[in-house]
C-alpha cells in the first residue's frame, strides 16, 4: 500500500512523475518516508492480524478508577449490523454496578486518541510537553530500575550468606537440603533477573527520544493516518502509545506515550530519509 502521489502535487503518467496543476497536501519530506512505514507494516502483522475487529486500542486501555484493563468486545444486531465497544474487566467479573468506566463505545473513544494524538502533530507546546514527558517517563523508569536492582543486591548478600552458613553448621553432617535448594534457586533468579535489568538500563541510555524525533513522529502522523489501513493504523498506535486511562466518572482520557516507540517510529524515518540522500 502507498499514499498517492497526487498529495503531493503530483501526477503520475505511466513510470514517470509530473508537476501537477493542483496543490500538494502534503510535502515530499513527509510523503517519502511514509512509504517506508507503510510498507514495513505491509510485511508484519503478528498479533495485529489475530486483532480482527480492528481494535486501536486493545491492550491500551485502562479503566482508571479501579486500573483493570478495558477489553474490546462486540454485538451484532439485527443479524448483520456489528457494534464495538470496551469494557472493564472488573466490572464484568464483579458487576455493573461496582464500576464507574463499565464500558464506551469503541469508535468514539479511539477517535478520541486519534484526535489527540493529531493535536499534538500540529501543536508545537504540546510536541515540547510531550517530548518533556516521554523525558521524566525514561527517568522515572531508570529510577525504578536502579531501585529494583538494589533490592537484588541487598538479597543476594543476604541468601549467599545464609547457604555460607548452613554449609558451616553441617559441620560434615547433612545440610538442610530443602533449604539450600531453595535459596540457590532464589539466587539464580535474582541474578537473572539483574542482568536483565543491567541490559534494560543500558539501552535506555541509547533509547532516549530528542525534540527532534517527537516532532519528527508526531508531524508526521496526521498526514498518513487516514492513508493507512486498519492493521497499519493498529500498528502505529501500539508503537506511540503505552497506555490510555479512560474515567468513566469524569469523561476524562489520558494519553501516555511509549518514548521509546516515538523514537522506533522516528528512526524508521529517518532511516528511510537517510538511504534517499546516499
Amino acid at each position: 500500500m502507498t499514499i498517492n502521489v497526487t498529495y503531493t502535487g503530483k501526477v503520475r503518467y505511466k513510470a514517470e512523475l509530473h508537476d501537477g496543476e493542483h496543490q500538494a497536501l502534503i510535502t515530499n519530506d513527509v510523503w517519502q518516508p511514509a512509504q517506508v512505514l507503510l510498507r514495513r507494516n505491509g510485511c508484519s502483522g503478528g498479533a495485529l492480524v489475530r486483532n480482527q475487529f480492528g481494535a486501536l486500542l486493545k491492550g491500551l486501555l485502562r479503566c482508571a478508577p479501579c486500573g483493570c484493563a478495558m477489553t474490546p468486545a462486540h454485538t451484532t444486531r439485527q443479524g448483520a449490523r456489528r457494534y464495538r465497544y470496551y469494557v472493564c474487566t472488573a466490572a464484568q467479573k464483579k458487576g455493573w454496578h461496582t464500576r464507574p468506566s463499565k464500558s464506551i463505545p469503541a469508535g468514539e473513544i479511539e477517535r478520541i486518541v486519534v484526535d489527540r494524538i493529531r493535536c499534538i502533530g500540529r501543536d508545537p507546546a504540546l510536541r515540547e510537553r510531550t517530548f518533556a514527558a516521554a523525558c521524566a517517563q525514561g527517568s522515572a523508569r531508570v529510577e525504578e530500575l536502579a531501585a529494583e536492582r538494589r533490592a537484588l543486591e541487598g538479597d543476594l548478600v543476604r541468601w549467599n550468606t545464609e547457604i555460607h552458613a548452613l554449609v558451616g553448621a553441617a559441620a560434615g553432617g547433612t545440610p538442610d537440603i530443602p533449604r539450600l535448594a531453595d535459596l540457590h534457586e532464589r539466587v539464580r533468579l535474582a541474578e537473572r533477573r539483574a542482568a536483565e535489568i543491567a541490559e534494560e538500563l543500558a539501552g535506555l541510555g541509547s533509547e532516549q527520544v530528542t525534540r527532534e524525533e517527537v516532532e519528527q513522529a508526531l508531524t508526521a502522523f496526521d498526514p498518513v493516518w487516514d492513508s493507512l489501513a486498519p492493521r497499519e493504523q493498529a500498528r502505529v498506535i501500539q508503537l506511540l502509545v503505552q497506555r490510555v486511562d479512560f474515567d468513566g466518572a469524569t469523561n476524562k482520557l489520558s494519553i501516555t506515550f511509549q518514548p521509546t516507540g516515538i523514537k522506533a517510529l522516528a528512526d524508521e524515518l529517518a532511516q528511510h530519509v537517510q538511504e534517499r540522500s546516499a
